[in-house]
């Protein structure tokens, strides 16, 4: 134990000072009777005498006390506090019975035989009538020391039983009342035997992890500072005023009437001030104790305040998910009632699709003691609202633990982050993806292509609109834009719903068609060729729409390597409108009435 622990804790360090102390005394008695020095075992010629059986026990209980006045007590200490307390209990049973039944049992000389003088006396070596009560009560006091609750009560009782019986003696000596100190002067409790035992009978008392005096006395409470200010004067006040006053009158410094007189005034003045000490302590207690409690009202009030006008969902819930309190915009928000939610898990108010996740959420909240995500809820009326929320759990002595959650809806803000990654993805004209949509969609399909097991093959269709400038020219940019849009329009209705069309840029279009070009190639353009001639046939439009296509397998290896399988479709789809630039130049047609080609590898 490193020493500065011991200094630290008050309790520890009187259990230790008080074993040393009657260690050091126990010691030094029984050195005396080896060596035969009067003035070690009596102290004085007209007191009694400490025997060696007092002594003995004295230092056993000591050495005990020292070692196993423990908080967590170890078997070793159980065993040693229970032979020691029996022991000491069985010494002074048996004295008690000598007394009592007038007979010698043979234990009064057993320590005698090493004394080397032996004082006069009836019978020699039996320790008093009192000592041997109180070893009868200090016996159970530190055998019980290191028991559970009710023995470690007990071993409370004993203990206060054995620093009465010392008390007595001490006062016995102080005022020569002999009948205190027991039956003679003979058989009297010495007076370093009383002064060891409520030292001991202390220590026993501090040492007991159990003691409700020494927890009291010891506690940072109002009742702990009264006892600790008022304990030692009720036992120090009256001791010394009686003592002056006794003293007083055998010295005859002053007469019976004088002296009684000034100790009842003295008592007085001392008792009325004492009292109004503590009262004045209690004023000031009470007074800091209201203004702790209006501090706390108000703050209470403030966090009800914010609680209840704040625009967040706020509430409470136990770790099992079942809803402890919730603020009113919370009711406001989800459109319930506070006693339908109190008391309710919140995994009843989530689609039935995430009840597993919420079921992680309190694994998440109960192991980890923070969670925060997203949770989508459904109102009364059934309509789903996204929260983001933030949760701790938090431990309370009192109603032990208990989550503490704020969220927001985020549901409008989720919807327009949706949109706008949307417009962000699509081309506003043909409402088809644009180049940066086309990427990541195409992305993802080629990482579904890399697996075996969903490979299916990839086409990659380049298109490009014959005559756009012509429209443009003589019919307009508005027309432009609608011949472009009802393009995209045909190119959107002519694939499956799997396959990915976007608005490469200006008049050039782009597809990625699931399937490879033997199954695909004739088939798409061969419906792209179609619409594009019932659009020309029904539209009633003053121009026809026409594109030049370019086809290309992609084989998926890398980003990279499908960029350049873009590009060879790119200039497979050139290829295609040099091609049939020039059939048109030799047919004498014009670029509105021109028809689909195909070029494919």
């Amino acid at each position: 134990m490193h020493p500065r622990t011991i200094f630290n804790d008050p309790r520890r360090s009187i259990r230790i000072a008080a074993s040393l102390f009657v260690v050091f005394v126990s010691a030094i008695v029984l050195f005396g009777w080896t060596v035969g020095s009067s003035v070690l075992t009596r102290l004085h010629p007209d007191l009694p005498v400490m025997v060696p059986n007092t002594a003995a026990c004295l230092l056993i209980m000591a050495v005990v006390l020292a070692f196993c006045g423990l908080e967590r007590p170890t078997l070793r200490c159980r065993i040693a506090t229970a032979i020691a307390g029996g022991l000491t209990y069985l010494i002074g049973s048996l004295t008690f019975a000598e007394y009592l039944f007038d007979a010698g049992l043979g234990i009064d000389g057993i320590l005698l035989r090493f004394a080397q003088s032996v004082v006069y006396e009836t019978n020699p070596g039996r320790m008093a009538p009192h000592t041997a009560l109180a070893m009868m009560t200090a016996g159970p006091a530190i055998a019980f020391l290191c028991r559970k609750k009710r023995l470690g009560q007990l071993s409370e009782i004993f203990s206060i039983l054995t620093l009465a019986i010392a008390f007595s003696a001490l006062l016995g000596h102080i005022f020569g009342a002999q009948a205190f100190q027991g039956l003679s002067k003979a058989n009297g409790m010495a007076l370093h035997t009383a002064v060891s035992l409520a030292v001991l009978s202390a220590g026993l008392l501090v040492a007991n992890p159990r003691s409700l005096i020494i927890g009291l006395f010891f506690s940072k409470t109002l009742g702990g500072a009264a006892a600790r200010r008022l304990l030692p004067v009720a036992v120090l006040v009256p001791t010394v005023i009686s003592f002056l006053e006794i003293r007083g009158n055998e010295w005859e410094w002053f007469n019976v009437g004088f002296g009684t007189a000034g100790g009842t005034l003295i008592s007085t003045v001392l008792l009325v001030s004492f009292i109004i000490y503590f009262a004045r302590m209690v004023h000031r207690a009470d007074i800091s104790r209201r203004s702790a409690e209006r501090a706390m009202a108000e703050k209470e009030e403030l966090y009800r305040t914010l609680v209840d006008h704040g625009m967040g969902l706020i509430c409470t819930h136990d770790i099992d998910g079942r809803v402890i309190s919730v603020n009113p915009a919370a009711l406001r928000t989800l459109g319930f009632r506070q006693e339908e939610i109190v008391g309710s898990s919140i995994g009843k108010m989530l689609e039935p699709e995430l009840r597993p996740h919420f079921d992680a959420y309190l694994r998440e909240i109960n192991n980890a003691g923070i969670a925060e995500g997203y949770i989508r809820l459904r109102t009364r009326e059934g309509r789903p609202i996204t929260f983001r929320y933030h949760n701790i759990l938090i431990t309370d002595g009192r109603t032990g633990k208990y989550v503490l959650g704020h969220a927001q809806d985020v549901t409008e803000l989720l919807e327009a982050q949706a949109k706008l990654r949307t417009l962000s993805l699509t081309d506003d004209l043909t409402k088809l993806y644009n180049r940066r949509g086309f990427f990541e969609h195409a992305n993802q399909q080629l990482r579904l292509e890399s697996h075996s097991g969903t490979a299916r093959g990839l086409t990659l269709m380049f298109a490009d609109m014959d005559g756009l400038k012509a429209i443009n020219d003589i019919y307009g940019h508005e027309a432009g834009s609608e011949a472009i849009a009802a393009l995209a329009g045909i190119f959107k209705a002519a694939v499956r719903g799997a396959d990915i069309v976007a608005r490469w840029g200006g008049d050039e279009f782009v597809v990625l068609a699931i399937g490879s070009p033997e199954e695909n190639s004739e088939k798409l353009v061969t419906r792209i060729e179609d619409a594009i001639e019932e659009y020309n046939r029904t539209s009633g439009k003053p121009y026809e729409i026409a594109c030049s296509i370019g086809i290309s397998a992609v084989e998926v290896t890398s980003p990279e390597a499908f960029e350049a399988f873009l590009h060879e479709a790119d200039l497979r789809m050139y290829e295609e409108k040099k091609r049939k630039k020039g059939v048109l130049a030799l047919a004498g047609i014009t670029p509105e009435g021109s028809a689909i080609h195909l070029s494919h590898r």
